[in-house]
């Protein structure tokens, strides 16, 4: 039940590090991310020992989940990353997808497996999909931004600003909706959408390694 949950994560990230757009070595973006999230969950299993009342209001249930799931690992690791890495900007964009994904593949399942919910086939199966959409959206816009702001594409680096932020914004959602027993179809379209969006860009950027980008809008 559990081999999707564990394995999509890796897999995603040795996908990326085989593809045209990884350029070198990422062991440090990958230390950057896994140990924060190994430390993370040994404090969170031993020392904290908070429980969360759940309340069937979607405003506050997506608020906790962005905040907590989403924003701080994200703002917290990829940050500081892209402040001090040398690398050049589009190539140190792409990192912030390795820090991500060595991020979750340890946060994710840990995160699943001691929730009171975890045998749900939305956590085991959806959400590790809207989880590896965001580490790939966020990172490839950024990609993108850099690379469009570099040939002063201004429409293209406004669409590539909206992709990195809905991309936080959508798994959440999707992860309320379903949390508060929604209609099914409300967070599948809302997933589905993000997952297409996904797919277009990578193919995209790892066809053409972002050569025809200045040719673009």
């Amino acid at each position: 039940m559990y081999t999707f949950l564990f394995l999509a994560v890796p897999c995603l990230l040795l996908f990326f590090l085989r593809s045209p757009l990884a350029k070198g070595s990422y062991w440090i973006a990958f230390c950057l991310g896994f140990f924060p999230a190994l430390a993370w969950c040994i404090l969170d299993e031993f020392f904290i020992f908070t429980a969360y009342r759940a309340v069937p209001e979607l405003g506050q249930v997506y608020a906790r989940i962005l905040i907590t799931d989403i924003v701080l690992p994200t703002v917290l690791l990829c940050g500081p990353y892209f402040l001090i890495s040398r690398r050049k900007p589009d190539d140190k964009a792409f990192a912030l997808l390795v820090v991500l994904a060595a991020f979750y593949m340890t946060y994710l399942p840990y995160g699943v497996i001691t929730g009171e919910e975890r045998f749900s086939p939305f956590l085991t199966f959806a959400k590790p999909l809207l989880i590896c959409a965001h580490i790939i959206l966020l990172p490839l816009c950024c990609v993108g931004l850099c690379r469009s702001l570099a040939t002063g594409k201004k429409i293209l680096a406004a669409i590539f600003i909206a992709g990195m932020l809905i991309s936080p914004a959508i798994p959440p959602l999707a992860e309320s909706l379903w949390f508060l027993a929604y209609p099914a179809g409300y967070w599948i379209g809302t997933g589905a959408i993000m997952l297409a969006t996904t797919v277009v860009l990578t193919f995209f950027l790892c066809k053409t390694d972002g050569k025809t980008l200045d040719k673009s809008i």
